[in-house]
């Protein structure tokens, strides 16, 4: 894809140390790259997998590398097939650095068979390998695993950190992604969008593409709004839809920057639309609300949005196909 038609938000995705936007806590900890294993966590959008990437030398392409999306290969036959054969193998690169690098992303989603057996790895190849895993769910990591590792929180401790972070946002924005786009945005609006999806700063450049886009701050245009409204509530009541088929819906159409939306649909809207279009099933809708209010306010915590979507959407499914 010409760099030209890249969304903001892929633009201007840090490639070097420097261009990261970091706590001055983490910052300090890699100015002379990684010294031990690691695991970063915290909130998603705020740069674990985007500094990961940068230290295992994933753009500068002077180390020698491995990088998994535990998500996607969650058995414990990667270790053996891929991790493995990654620490056995000498490097091809001729690079000054004799240490290789294992990054694991989404770790959380791996199975407990997994992580025991990673412990095992780890000490067998300490002396040459080092291992990176980002997280959004620290609590889904064994014990035996965190010992192992030097934990790095990314979430902000207090108010001058949140201070911080919000202040180098705006200037990143201002400074070098608006002068850079050719296009402006008043100080009111960039605070308002900033101080809304905070701390996500992939989230906050979505919403300053839409700006960029529309000039005003809105998720997504009405047009495409109707539109996805309607493909949504016809998938609620769609009984031949698999899992795999909503998933995929959900990552194309929101993704994780954009779960709130859905929460938003299925609001009034969505009781306005089964009046008028399944007026034999109105009388479900007071468990359907029920479970939409009792999963509203996850989405401030650290649930993965998706994961969160799915499930309401999937107990929503159950309530209104019986």
């Amino acid at each position: 894809m010409a760099l030209k038609n890249l969304l903001l938000w892929e633009k201007w995705r840090p490639k070097t140390f420097e261009d990261i936007i970091l706590l001055p806590r983490i910052r300090d900890k890699f100015q002379n790259g990684v010294s031990t294993n690691y695991i970063f966590y915290g909130h998603y959008g705020t740069g674990k997998t985007t500094l990961a990437r940068i230290l295992i030398g994933k753009y500068t392409k002077d180390k020698a590398f491995l990088e998994l999306n535990s998500s996607l290969f969650t058995s414990i036959e990667t270790l053996r097939n891929e991790v493995e054969k990654f620490c056995k193998t000498q490097p091809i690169l001729e690079t000054e650095d004799p240490i290789k690098y294992v990054f694991l992303d989404e770790f959380e989603r791996v199975s407990s068979q997994y992580q025991d057996a990673l412990k095992a790895f780890i000490e067998q190849y300490h002396k040459n390998v080092r291992f990176i895993l980002t997280t959004n769910h620290i609590g889904k990591i064994s014990d035996g695993i965190k010992s192992r590792f030097t934990l790095i929180n990314f979430d902000t401790l207090n108010p001058q950190e949140d201070k911080f972070l919000k202040q180098e946002i705006y200037k990143k924005i201002v400074n070098t992604i608006c002068p850079q786009e050719n296009f402006t945005i008043d100080k009111e609006s960039l605070v308002q969008i900033i101080n809304k999806k905070f701390p996500d700063f992939r989230s906050v450049l979505v919403e300053l593409q839409n700006f960029k886009e529309t000039g005003t701050i809105s998720e997504i245009s009405q047009n495409v709004s109707d539109k996805l409204k309607i493909e949504l509530y016809s998938l609620l009541f769609d009984k031949n839809l698999d899992y795999e088929q909503i998933y995929h819906f959900v990552m194309s159409n929101f993704g994780p920057e954009k779960v709130d939306i859905i929460f938003k649909f299925l609001s009034r809207g969505l009781v306005e639309w089964s009046i008028t279009n399944k007026p034999d099933l109105v009388t479900k809708l007071f468990e359907v609300n029920y479970i939409i209010s009792e999963n509203h306010y996850k989405l401030e915590t650290q649930t993965d949005p998706v994961i969160l979507a799915m499930t309401v959407l999937g107990k929503i499914r159950d309530v209104v196909c019986k």
